[in-house]
């Protein structure tokens, strides 16, 4: 696409505009790759260009820009998204925002940090943890993703259960909307003052607003934080330990229990085996002391093995070890591309009613073998009620036919949770990956999501194509 970029590059400078062979091949996709299943392209489109704003006032001037010469615009974080929500195309800019990475304001009395969007989750926790305070957001992304694409997903991370997902910790926030206004949300923990305009860009993806900046909730370092793991002797038995151990009111910082299948070997290990259990409590040492009594008590009935220490801080050590799979090892190519290049791996995570979570696990992985592909594990993640289940299938020479069994098979397994009254995401947002599926999630819904972006957004200006717009 021929585009006009003097202007841009003379209110930003030529620096921060880059064209042609300048843009690294990053910039094409996300964390969605080939390794995936889904009969869509491996990756995006050369954009027109690829813009560097370190301020606010910038990425409203690009915005406006944008506006007049008919460019979309794809915002773009660590590039850490696994749907292809910062995917772009031909006629497309995308917009870097990680030249955007002030902590504006700290104010450790009141637990809150203003930040921008562009400022990366672990380089903020770091600078919060000089004032003796913490970031509630802890996904497995943390070293790369930045704060705007956690609201953007509204993502979820390990401790979630007790701190919330990334959209529960904002307070505030300032967007740029498409025609250039920037609105600036008052930053407080309660207001039944209208509608709540944050939530219009927690969640959305860029496609109604591009978030500049946020004040989040932070949280004092707790005083104790104790992780343990566990063997349960299958699934049923450990969930209806985990649900009763979450009706006493007890709030995990974290918890993972998944059970594990026999399949083809993966990079990092796969293999069969009964359900393990990691669980932690932090906060004040007396609340966590008397959470680990009700804990145990519980786990004893189900009579669960306690496994040695070390498998619980092997656990935490490692918890983001996958996003540097998608570190590059060559331009344009990742670890995980290499690693996986004979294999197509996938998740499916989905939230269902507590009584539902069997017979959704029985459909399920009959659903996935039924397509030729393996269950690796199935397990509930930071609360009884979110599913996840990892897939993968050998590529045998035939990737495609590969990927088009993988995807049918999520695509079945979302379906089934539909039926039994559940939600196809609650931790990595929609993008293009199941936008296809969007209709069916929100039914009668879906035309109000039009039409809310169509008063927003009417060129179509921002992130188009995602979440099924």
């Amino acid at each position: 696409m021929d585009v006009d970029l003097s202007q841009l590059a003379g209110r930003l400078g030529s620096g921060r505009v880059r064209t042609g062979p300048s843009i690294a091949p990053r910039y094409r996709t996300d964390a969605f790759r080939e390794h995936r299943g889904s009969p869509l392209a491996d990756r995006g489109e050369l954009p027109a260009a690829v813009v560097l704003p370190r301020t606010t006032e910038e990425v409203v001037a690009v915005v406006r820009w944008a506006s007049q010469a008919g460019v979309k615009i794809v915002p773009w974080g660590g590039g850490t998204g696994l749907m292809g929500g910062a995917r772009s195309s031909s006629d497309s800019v995308v917009l870097d925002l990680r030249g955007m990475h002030r902590v504006r304001a700290l104010d450790p009395r009141s637990c809150t940090a203003t930040v921008e969007a562009g400022i990366v989750l672990e380089t903020l926790d770091r600078r919060l943890r000089d004032k003796r305070l913490t970031l509630g957001h802890d996904p497995w992304s943390r070293p790369r993703a930045t704060v705007g694409g956690a609201i953007g997903t509204n993502g979820l991370g390990y401790a979630g259960y007790l701190r919330g997902t990334m959209g529960d910790q904002i307070l505030g926030l300032e967007a740029v909307l498409a025609d250039g206004t920037v609105i600036r949300t008052r930053a407080v923990a309660r207001s039944t003052s209208g509608l709540d305009l944050k939530r219009l860009f927690i969640g959305t993806e860029g496609t109604l607003g591009i978030v500049t900046a946020a004040t989040l909730r932070v949280f004092p370092i707790p005083e104790k934080e104790e992780i343990r793991a566990w063997r349960l002797r299958d699934f049923p038995t450990g969930f209806e330990c985990l649900s009763a151990l979450y009706d006493d009111g007890l709030t995990p910082s974290v918890m993972d229990f998944e059970e594990t299948f026999e399949g083809p070997a993966l990079p990092w290990g796969s293999g069969g085996g009964p359900p393990t259990l990691y669980l932690g409590f932090a906060g004040n040492a007396d609340v966590v002391a008397a959470s680990w009594k009700t804990a145990r008590r519980r786990l004893g009935t189900a009579r669960a093995t306690v496994l040695p220490d070390r498998e619980a801080r092997e656990y935490w050590k490692g918890r983001h070890d996958i996003i540097y799979y998608h570190d590059e090892v060559s331009p344009g190519v990742t670890r995980a591309d290499v690693a996986l290049k004979d294999t197509v791996f996938d998740y499916v995570h989905v939230a269902l009613p507590r009584s539902k979570i069997p017979a959704f696990r029985r459909s399920a992985l009959s659903i996935v073998r039924r397509h030729g592909a393996h269950p690796i594990g199935f397990g509930v993640w930071t609360q009884p009620e979110l599913v996840s289940m990892e897939i993968m299938h050998p590529a045998l020479g035939d990737r495609a036919a590969a990927r088009a069994a993988v995807a049918a098979a999520i695509d079945d397994a979302i379906r089934r949770a539909h039926a039994l009254g559940g939600s196809m995401e609650y931790v990595h947002g929609v993008g293009l990956k199941l936008a296809h599926l969007l209709p069916e999630e929100l039914g009668t819904g879906a035309d109000l999501w039009r039409r809310v972006k169509k008063a927003l957004d009417p060129s179509d200006l921002l992130n188009p194509g995602k979440l099924g717009l």
